[in-house]
């Protein structure tokens, strides 16, 4: 894969494709509404100050909250995307006819994306803008406490405390910006020969292969190993952290309890498996915390030699023998 230019995207198709068909917005009055913002806000802020406290860090989560509905979602991806795009030092897109038609195409695709995660995505911490943000989506939050019956202030709770664990992580490891981009910056800016890409999917079994040179493979694999454990350390910090301010959460967890992954994505590429990074790297923060303690999790924010690798991930004691004697 090679990319020296930011892909054509036509923005309002995509923002049009993502508004088609019936919203089903959970049913609401103005002043329900008004309640719901202030209250995810109010939230959002005090669980900042539940994961510092929990994680050791001087600092309360993002800077700002902003709670948004689906299409509010959307102009919130265009936006982080548009930061991805800067960050990576890609050209823009070109404007003749090709660039226009690739735009159509890829709005059209962009757009069904969006509408499908946004009915699933519960809150986003944009880290690579600058902007410091936390996005809670307010109907897929209530749609989700509708549908399973959970106590309101529980799971925005649960729900905040993951998402401002990650703008945390991002205190505890000032270096963790820089080295997920680059990582990010070789997969996108690489070109990968098609022997060699079949030559790493027959290596690899995974699909994620044929799309990466060797070099641009082990850049991928460590910006994979380095997600799963973000995304577990999150979720393994909202459920402790969150236990005295929303015993119901052993429950909540049981419902969003992540099986063996057997979609086609799952089956073609691990690497490319997000359910897998949330299963995953919970299990590890569990298991680190049986085998030694929660604490020992920080070591793993030291420096960037100490995330674990996707071999570790899988046999934790690995990790804390290669940490071992580190703050």
């Amino acid at each position: 894969m090679l990319m020296e230019h930011a892909p054509s995207v036509d923005w309002r198709l995509a923002h049009r494709v993502a508004a088609v068909g019936p919203d089903h917005l959970p049913d609401l009055t103005r002043h329900e509404l008004t309640r719901l913002v202030a209250d995810l806000r109010v939230t959002a802020r005090r669980a900042g100050e539940i994961a510092a406290g929990h994680l050791g860090v001087e600092a309360v989560g993002a800077t700002r909250i902003r709670v948004v509905d689906w299409s509010g979602w959307g102009r919130a991806v265009q936006h982080m995307a548009d930061g991805v795009v800067d960050q990576l030092g890609l050209e823009p897109a070109g404007t003749g006819l090709g660039a226009r038609l690739a735009g159509a195409r890829n709005g059209l695709l962009v757009g069904a994306g969006m509408r499908a995660v946004s009915r699933r995505l519960l809150g986003q911490y944009d880290a690579f803008t600058g902007a410091d943000t936390l996005y809670l989506v307010a109907p897929t939050i209530v749609a989700h406490e509708r549908a399973h019956r959970f106590t309101p202030p529980h799971f925005r709770m649960w729900v905040a405390l993951h998402e401002q664990t990650h703008a945390l992580q991002f205190r505890l490891a000032p270096w963790l910006h820089d080295y997920l981009t680059e990582r990010l910056r070789l997969v996108v800016h690489d070109e990968v020969p098609l022997g060699e890409g079949l030559l790493g999917w027959a290596r690899t079994r995974d699909v994620a292969a044929l799309l990466t040179s060797r070099e641009a493979g082990r850049a991928m694999a460590e910006l994979t190993a380095a997600m799963t454990f973000l995304e577990g350390h999150a979720d393994y910090t909202s459920d402790y952290a969150g236990r005295r301010h929303a015993p119901t959460i052993p429950g909540m967890r049981r419902a969003f309890a992540r099986s063996e992954s057997t979609g086609l994505l799952a089956r073609l590429s691990r690497t490319l498996d997000k359910n897998a990074q949330y299963r995953d790297g919970l299990e590890f923060c569990r298991r680190v915390q049986r085998l030694k303690n929660r604490d020992a999790l920080r070591r793993a924010f030291a420096e960037p030699a100490n995330l674990p690798t996707a071999e570790e991930i899988s046999d934790p004691s690995r990790w804390l023998e290669r940490v071992r004697g580190q703050a």
